[in-house]
């Protein structure tokens, strides 16, 4: 079997795991029958084109060794190859990892991927940018552009991030249409959901499988402080879909609008952007092969 790992030296678990190089390479090497290529993800985009490379050299998989922002990288480059998606989890939410049940250590990860198959996902577009497990817009947005910008990663300064924006948000209103349905309202958050979570098991939308050829328009309704604490805890406990703050749709295809606004922040798994307005958000069934662990 012939494999590359793709590593970005500046995911967010790498200032305590400075020697994932050493161990990712120890546990290929051990492997009988196995050839790996170890590249390094340089600066922004450069992941995408060296898993073009891993695909046209014919490798198995391509293990996007990072956080999710690697593996959308690493995913970009493989779409429509015969390449599969392998991660393994050094980032700060891990949430595709943790969606796929991919163990967190890097030793664990690594074995049970190379023993495990592959399987066809789909993947999300919103204005061209693609996601492999959610994108999103309003206070989730506004906080990942934040959080985008401090030094330090890791969940506990997501939740700085938001508890700085919570008092100083206003509701979006929005105007969507997909499935030849209309709909409107306000929302404090609304997510684009391939899979089940943000990351940190945070899961947004439970009922989310990556290769059901359908994405997820949930929309978090505006809330009390009162009630934060409770709606955090079924966000952490995979309850959101029994919320009276939450209303979820499967779609195919959608187009949004924000009242007022011609740009907005945003984010696609975790990387913070500005989207301009409209919104066009479709889903590409089966486009994409991510290895399964085995169980």
């Amino acid at each position: 079997m012939q494999v590359s790992v793709i590593l970005n030296s500046k995911s967010g678990m790498q200032g305590r795991n400075n020697n994932s190089e050493l161990r990712i390479s120890k546990v290929l090497e051990n492997q009988d029958g196995l050839t790996f290529h170890f590249l390094k993800s340089e600066y922004p985009g450069h992941a995408i084109g060296l898993a073009r490379e891993s695909a046209s050299r014919g490798d198995i998989i391509c293990f996007a060794a990072g956080g999710d922002g690697t593996m959308n990288e690493v995913g970009c480059g493989l779409i429509g190859s015969n390449t599969s998606l392998g991660i393994i989890p050094l980032g700060s939410g891990n949430g595709l990892a943790r969606h796929l049940k991919i163990p967190l250590n890097i030793e664990d990860a690594i074995i049970c991927q190379l023993k495990g198959k592959s399987k066809s996902m789909d993947h999300g577009e919103i204005n061209s940018k693609k996601f492999f497990l959610a994108a999103g817009i309003g206070f989730e947005g506004v906080v990942t552009n934040r959080f985008s910008k401090k030094q330090f990663r890791g969940f506990i300064s997501y939740l700085i991030s938001a508890s700085q924006e919570f008092f100083k948000w206003k509701n979006v209103v929005y105007q969507a249409t997909f499935e030849k349905e209309k709909v409107g309202g306000t929302a404090f958050s609304i997510v684009f959901a391939n899979g089940s979570q943000y990351g940190n098991n945070a899961i947004i939308s439970p009922g989310s499988e990556i290769d059901d050829g359908l994405l997820q328009f949930v929309r978090v309704l505006p809330f009390s402080l009162l009630a934060a604490p409770k709606i955090f805890f079924q966000l952490m406990t995979g309850r959101m879909d029994k919320s009276a703050y939450q209303l979820a749709n499967g779609f195919k295809n959608l187009e949004l609008s924000i009242e007022g606004k011609s740009q907005i922040e945003g984010h696609f798994d975790g990387e913070a952007v500005v989207f301009t307005l409209p919104l066009s958000v479709e889903v590409k069934p089966g486009s994409l092969l991510v290895r399964m662990p085995a169980n």
